[in-house]
């Protein structure tokens, strides 16, 4: 009887052991699963607070993509080119006074070979033509000075293409280069790449956006540079005077 007893003892003891072992197994399941539940929920969490910020990240770039730019500060001369601020009437039909987000630089030539037809008096044309006509551009050069006829942030009607989305005349500013007898041209050429390339430089544009009036709307404008092959050599001039 001592003998089975023993057995008996012997076997109770391993089925408690037995008992106790598979309580500690499962507690151990337990903690691994609150383990990988806490783990999860972790990367859960991550992955939502990532998509949050991306969904945010789009939602911004998407309303500040077309937002107006601000307008740079205004400059007395830009490479010792005196700058002469003088603007237009506001509210006219050349100056509706919209604000737009600056993406090009569009450049063109007046076309006038009449005689005196510098920036001076581009600027006097420009202000009886605003009054009645949807016809603008915010700068004119020739080879001693520059006018500023329009904010730079405003719309203005100078590259033929209405008010196209991502066009010449919603998101450029226009630059006409003077082309009058008594105008040294090949100094205009420089004075334009300087006012261009000020002009990234504020608005945090590259080369690539500085476009032909051609590009817009397909007109011969520039006619010269277009004509005389130039219009490489003038970005040269503008990447030179970065």
């Amino acid at each position: 009887m001592g003998t089975r007893g023993n057995e008996a003892a012997d076997r109770g003891e391993w089925m408690d052991q037995q008992i106790r072992d598979e309580q500690r197994e499962r507690e151990q399941a337990r903690k691994r699963n609150r383990m990988r539940r806490r783990k999860q929920i972790r990367r859960r969490r991550i992955c939502f607070l990532v998509l949050l910020a991306l969904i945010a990240g789009g939602v911004m770039g998407l309303l500040n993509r077309d937002r107006p730019s601000p307008e740079a500060p205004a400059v007395a001369e830009i490479n010792g080119i005196p700058v002469i601020q003088d603007y237009i009437a506001e509210g006219t039909p050349g100056r509706p006074g919209t604000k737009k987000k600056v993406k090009f630089i569009v450049i063109h030539e007046t076309g006038n070979t009449g005689s005196n037809a510098n920036a001076a008096s581009h600027a006097a044309y420009l202000k009886t033509e605003a009054e009645t006509e949807a016809k603008s551009w915010h700068y004119t050069v020739d080879d001693h000075e520059i006018y500023h006829h329009i904010p730079d942030n405003e719309v203005a009607f100078h590259a033929g293409d209405q008010l196209k989305e991502d066009g010449g005349n919603l998101n450029g500013i226009g630059i006409e280069m003077c082309v009058n007898p008594e105008n040294d041209y090949d100094q205009t050429l420089k004075n334009t790449a300087a006012l261009t390339a000020h002009l990234m430089k504020a608005y945090k544009l590259s080369i690539e956006d500085v476009k032909k009036h051609q590009d817009f709307s397909g007109k011969n404008c520039p006619e010269n540079l277009i004509e005389s092959g130039r219009w490489d050599e003038f970005i040269e001039l503008v990447k030179a005077s970065q």
